[in-house]
């Protein structure tokens, strides 16, 4: 039996944050849940994020270093690391809002049987605060399908996930760009989701690194878009990435997928199913 298990582990990946990342960390060391361990991955900064966070002096806060490896194996490193039985993904430009994992809590708590729990977030833009609309409060009875429309969005900072579900479904460490939607569409069909439109993150859109189409497609999830044994759901994702991501691939997307740029009956459906939305969600006023 682990002694003052926390209940809660915060996982920052960290790669050259030294702007940021005392923000970041401090929006975590002053929740008012107080249970709660923060684990912090170096992956491999060469900038002074390390310096600032060894200034932070707090004994829940667990400082760990590794080669550069992107934000899939960062992420890894700091769940196989974490003791509690629940975890919380921060990106180290991001920052809790002050009772996020109070709100986390209290839900995880209630809901026993859920696998993770879903939350809102404000974008922070400029002086301007927008809140990420969010509209389902309730169990999720087909998460995939609930995230191709966005009614929930899953990711750090306003997800909290079950210890064992991290481990079931690691992040996929082959990739730097697009690895949380190919984490969602590999692990949400198995998972038991809970949604609440409670705010628990402030995502700092001024700081956040651009995503650009990587040089190496192989560490991009657009490389990786395998159809075979997939749910409906799940495909109608991966095509609508393709959609979104094929003009920046343009040759590796014709070596990679050439009868996906002919698929007739995908497109028909992709086109279709904002139509059966009000269908599948009548009780939503969209």
């Amino acid at each position: 039996m682990i002694m003052n298990k926390p209940a809660i582990s915060v996982i920052i990946p960290l790669y050259n944050k030294e702007a940021i990342i005392r923000r970041s960390v401090e929006s975590v060391l002053s929740q008012s849940f107080g249970n709660f361990e923060l684990i912090i991955v170096n992956d491999g900064s060469t900038d002074n994020s390390a310096e600032v966070v060894k200034t932070i002096d707090d004994d829940r806060i667990i400082y760990l270093e590794q080669k550069n490896g992107g934000p899939s194996a960062a992420r890894n490193a700091g769940a196989k690391k974490a003791t509690a039985d629940w975890i919380v993904f921060l990106d180290a430009d991001d920052e809790l809002i002050p009772d996020a994992l109070k709100t986390m809590f209290m839900h995880i708590q209630s809901h026993h049987e859920v696998d993770l729990v879903d939350f809102n977030r404000y974008v922070g833009k400029g002086n301007k605060r927008i809140a990420q609309y969010h509209p389902i409060n309730g169990y999720i009875t087909n998460p995939m399908r609930a995230w191709y429309y966005r009614l929930i969005s899953p990711g750090c900072g306003h997800t909290i996930y079950r210890t064992s579900l991290i481990e079931k479904f690691p992040y996929d460490t082959r990739m730097r760009r697009y690895e949380d939607a190919e984490f969602l569409i590999r692990m949400l069909p198995h998972a038991k989701v809970y949604s609440s439109s409670e705010f628990t993150e402030m995502h700092n859109a001024d700081t956040a690194a651009a995503s650009h189409a990587r040089k190496d497609v192989k560490e991009d999830y657009f490389g990786y878009l395998d159809f075979h044994g997939k749910n409906f759901w799940q495909k109608m994702c991966m095509y609508a990435l393709f959609l979104s991501e094929r003009d920046y691939y343009p040759v590796d997307g014709r070596k990679l997928y050439p009868t996906l740029y002919y698929r007739l009956d995908y497109y028909i459906l992709y086109k279709l199913l904002p139509f059966l939305k009000k269908i599948f969600y009548r009780n939503l006023s969209l």
